[in-house]
Formats: C-alpha cells, sequence, structure tokens
C-alpha cells in the first residue's frame, strides 16, 4: 500500500507485520505521496503519486515486490532527462520542472504484450488565465506532454513505449489519472476502454495505444464542441483570466474516481455519471519555479446544475446538479438503461456479478442490488452512511460473499451538503465500517 507521507510498504497479509518499507517521495518538501492503490505486474509493484496541483513532476514507479527496492521512476511532467526532451519542449520557459501530473490510481496490465497502461494526472497550475494564448503564454505554454495522457509503459524497464494525450494542455482538470483501463475483446479486437473525467469515453485500440472511437457518457459537457474518434479535440473553451458561468462538467468530473463496471456476461459498461457544472475565477497568480509546498490550483469556483448547459449562463447557478447509472455497450456507447438520480449521486465503486447483479453503493447509506440486464431493483440494505470506497465480491468455503466500504468525506463527497442538503449536512466523516453480504 501507498501512504500519505510518501512510502510504499508492504504488509504479511497474515501477521500484520511490516515485510519492507520504501520512502519514494519527499512528502516533508513537496506534500505529495499516494492516495491510489498500487498494481502488481510479474514481480514488481507500481504505482503513481499524486501530482495534479502540486508543483512537482508527478512520477510513477517500479518497485521490486520482494525487497522494496525501487527499480525505475517515470516523470509525467516533461518526461526522463536523456529520453524524453520533446516532452520537456512541450513546456514554456522549463515550466515542466514544476508541471503536475502524476498517475495516482492503478492502471492495467496487459501480459500479451508486456504493457502497463497507465492514465495521467492534470498540469500545473490547473487553471490556466492565458485563455487561447496558452500555446505561447501563460504559466505552463504548450500542449505539457505527458500530463493528461493514457501511457503505454514497460513494466521491467518504465521505458515510454507510446501514448495519446487526451487533452493537450489541460486546463480544466478532465484528466484520465482516474484509473479504469478496461481490457474488452469484441469481434477479434483487442481495446481498452477508458471512461475520462471528462465526461467522455475512449476505446484505444491495444496494439497501438491511439483511439478507435470517441462518445459521450454524460450529457453536461461544454469545455470542447466534441471529440473526433481519432482523439481529436473540436470546439475547445479555454476561459481566460477573470469570471466566467457554467463550465461542464464540474471540476469534479462528468465522471469521478468511483468504479464502474464491465460485465462480461451482458456485454454491458455500468458507469455513475455526473450532469453538474461550476463557475469560476481565473486568478494570474505568481510563477512558481521550484517545488514547494503548495497547491497551485489557479481559481475559485462553485458547482451547481447544469441548466442550459451553455458557456456563460449565468441562470444555471440556480439549477440543480443529478447524475445517473447508464448500462452501455463499452464500444459503441449505445445505452441499454438508466436510473437517473436527482440527487445524492452515488459516490462508490459498482460492482457486476455472474449471477447478473449490480451492485450499488448509494450516496444516501443503502446498498442496492439491480439486476444487470434490467435496471430492476431486487433488494437493498441500509447501511446508516454513505460510501466514497469500494465494493468488492469473493468466495469463502464455497459461498459468495460481497463486501463494502461505508463512510462519508472526500474533496468531492464534502460538497454534497451544499448541493442537495440533508442527510449530507449531517452525515459524520469521522466513522465507517466494512459490511459483508451473502449472495444466497
Amino acid at each position: 500500500m501507498g501512504t500519505l507521507d510518501g512510502k510504499l510498504v508492504a504488509i504479511d497479509m497474515k501477521t500484520g507485520k511490516m515485510n519492507w518499507e520504501t520512502k519514494l517521495v519527499n512528502s516533508e518538501k513537496l506534500t505529495v505521496g499516494f492516495t491510489g492503490a498500487p498494481l502488481m505486474v510479474k514481480d514488481k509493484i507500481i504505482i503513481g503519486a499524486q501530482g495534479g496541483e502540486w508543483p512537482d513532476r508527478g512520477p510513477i514507479f517500479g518497485v521490486d515486490a520482494k525487497s522494496g527496492k525501487k527499480l525505475w521512476e517515470f516523470k509525467t511532467a516533461g518526461g526522463n532527462e536523456g529520453e524524453a526532451s520533446d516532452a520537456r519542449n512541450t513546456w514554456g520557459g522549463e515550466s515542466y520542472k514544476v508541471g503536475g501530473g502524476g498517475g495516482w490510481m492503478a492502471g492495467s496490465y496487459d501480459v500479451e504484450s508486456n504493457t502497463v497502461w497507465w492514465g495521467t494526472a492534470n498540469p500545473a497550475p490547473l487553471y490556466d488565465w492565458a485563455g487561447d494564448d496558452w500555446k505561447t503564454s501563460g504559466p505552463r505554454p504548450g500542449t505539457n506532454l505527458y500530463t493528461s495522457s493514457v501511457l503505454q509503459l514497460d513494466p521491467d524497464t518504465g521505458r515510454l513505449k507510446s501514448f495519446h494525450q487526451v487533452l493537450p494542455h489541460d486546463a480544466w482538470d478532465f484528466d484520465p489519472a482516474q484509473g479504469e483501463l478496461m481490457m474488452i475483446e469484441r469481434g477479434g479486437k483487442k481495446l481498452v476502454v477508458h471512461p475520462s473525467k471528462s465526461g467522455f469515453v475512449f476505446v484505444f485500440d491495444r496494439a497501438t495505444g491511439k483511439p478507435v472511437n470517441v462518445y459521450k457518457g454524460v450529457d453536461a459537457i461544454n469545455f470542447v464542441d466534441d471529440i473526433k474518434p481519432n482523439g481529436e479535440l473540436v470546439g475547445r473553451w479555454d476561459p481566460k483570466g477573470g469570471k466566467h458561468a457554467n463550465l461542464c462538467p464540474a471540476i469534479a468530473g462528468g465522471y469521478s474516481w468511483n468504479a464502474g463496471s464491465y460485465s462480461p456476461k451482458t456485454g454491458l459498461l455500468y458507469k455513475v455519471g455526473f450532469e453538474w457544472c461550476q463557475d469560476l475565477d481565473i486568478v494570474k497568480t505568481e510563477p512558481v519555479t521550484e517545488p514547494v509546498v503548495q497547491l497551485n490550483i489557479g481559481a475559485d469556483f462553485t458547482m451547481h446544475g447544469p441548466g442550459s448547459g451553455k458557456r456563460e449562463d449565468a441562470s444555471a447557478a440556480s439549477s440543480k446538479a443529478f447524475g445517473h447509472i447508464r448500462a452501455r455497450d463499452p464500444i459503441t456507447g449505445k445505452v441499454k438503461w438508466e436510473k437517473r438520480y436527482d440527487y445524492g449521486v452515488p459516490h462508490g465503486g459498482l460492482l457486476t456479478t455472474a449471477g447478473n447483479l449490480l451492485f450499488v453503493p448509494e450516496a444516501d447509506g443503502n446498498f442496492v442490488a439491480y439486476d444487470a440486464n434490467s435496471g430492476k431493483k431486487l433488494w437493498s440494505h441500509n447501511n446508516g452512511q454513505g460510501s466514497v470506497g469500494g465494493t468488492i465480491s469473493y468466495t469463502a468455503k464455497g459461498k459468495q460473499y460481497v463486501a463494502v466500504m461505508t463512510g462519508w468525506g472526500s474533496l468531492v463527497g464534502d460538497g454534497y451538503g451544499d448541493l442537495w442538503g440533508e442527510p449530507w449536512k449531517s452525515m459524520p466523516k469521522d466513522s465507517g465500517v466494512l459490511k459483508v453480504f451473502a449472495v444466497d
């Protein structure tokens, strides 16, 4: 497991005794550590640090699983010295040195090609006062490789095999770093499906690492007019310094970090989508030139509903945010069924089972099982408080169980009280339990 103070720790699963501990990040200087899970690949542990709004270079590490020895490091902002000078040239004024990035949620591993797929975070500062002039001016001129990208890495060496930058010069925090790079085969084609924070779903060719289809997973999107099937952005909206109304989605994303689920049984992808937007005030901050203990967001913002969904719609501030679970074909995007949430959109991880169940830890505290084919509600249990964690299934002595983490409070969940009122205004943030249910 990774720790907030920049360590990777190996613990004996039977005794709880620590086997080894490796300090990977100077978190005392940078306030950067690990907030996502690591990935086991053969004899190595791969883990990415948080980065995004922190003025660092967002490293991803490869560590020997037996000894804890660091084997390699890949810096997502500007790439590694000696092998990625072209990437550093995409940052004006050497701004890559404090460029953010990182890959804080676990990626995926393609066994056949021995390739790790990993999503990287947004650059810093997040909001850029340069507006449309971002190529030549502002705090980080250029496309800012390899932030807001999907990377293909050699797990043995950390060498970059290929990449696709989902958002060149991301000025919105709609990066692909929340993980969920699902290996799916369809019609003889080997693909990777990624629901990105932008609210778009990217379908990549596993051999080339390039998009073959991109479609909208949520409706409230206006930071671009569209994204073409090859990944090209159409009609960017790059707000410059000052006040702006109704940027969609909101900073928390059309899709957030809570995992969806793909069922090979139904052939459907299940994912929570958020229909919310925000007003923001972009400020011209003093340049940060050395890594320091300092978030570098570059704006103040207020979240609300999408209203008309149009850019600069000031009236949208009075509209209500909402969301949905959509069951869809992961390759084409065609929706089979949808469940709408007019308040308290789920923010925990979904789970599908071979018995055609979809488990949803809902934000009001109910843990619900739906028919994965139809969306019909089959069962529920009130856990007493909402969930922002994961859901898993396992077997023991021939019996199947489902386990879910309860406990409220996160950078996104803390805003539920302002968006929807109770019970989230009064929901405790200092308690939580692991609940386990038998599947009969």
